[in-house]
């Protein structure tokens, strides 16, 4: 579901900013590292390679994808840029409430499993958003 900004503070990006810097630009889920801003994507691979140490893992399966051209017939593998970002979620689904402990960064796979996880919650919240009257 694509984020609306204008439920968001002015200075989100900056807060985001700092709760991944917080946790190191790694996935307090899977500690994965993600790619920080400006980062290449060789060095995102000698930190990925020296996690994959210590973790027992194979990144290298998780990083690159299969592509086929199909006008030239050319094969070949590219990174999967979007498994390597870092987000923030709010772990309450209001994105008004930026406290700290409502907030946790999280690669994009972990997010989507977690917003995925709350599904009923969210559409719950949108719903009053939009008017939608509670019982309760």
């Amino acid at each position: 579901m694509p984020m609306n900004r204008k439920l968001y503070p002015p200075n989100w990006n900056a807060i985001a900013l700092q709760i991944k810097e917080a946790a190191n630009w790694q996935c307090q889920n899977c500690k994965r590292p993600c790619r920080k801003p400006k980062e290449s994507w060789e060095a995102l691979s000698d930190r990925l390679h020296e996690w994959d140490c210590t973790h027992e893992t194979n990144w290298l399966n998780e990083f690159l994808q299969d592509f086929h051209d199909d006008e030239t017939g050319e094969w070949g593998q590219v990174p999967k840029i979007q498994r390597f970002a870092l987000t923030v979620a709010h772990l309450n689904h209001q994105p008004e409430d930026c406290r700290p402990e409502n907030l946790k960064a999280l690669c994009a796979p972990c997010h989507l499993k977690y917003d995925t996880s709350q599904m009923k919650l969210k559409k719950r919240l949108k719903a009053e958003r939009l008017g939608q009257m509670t019982l309760l």
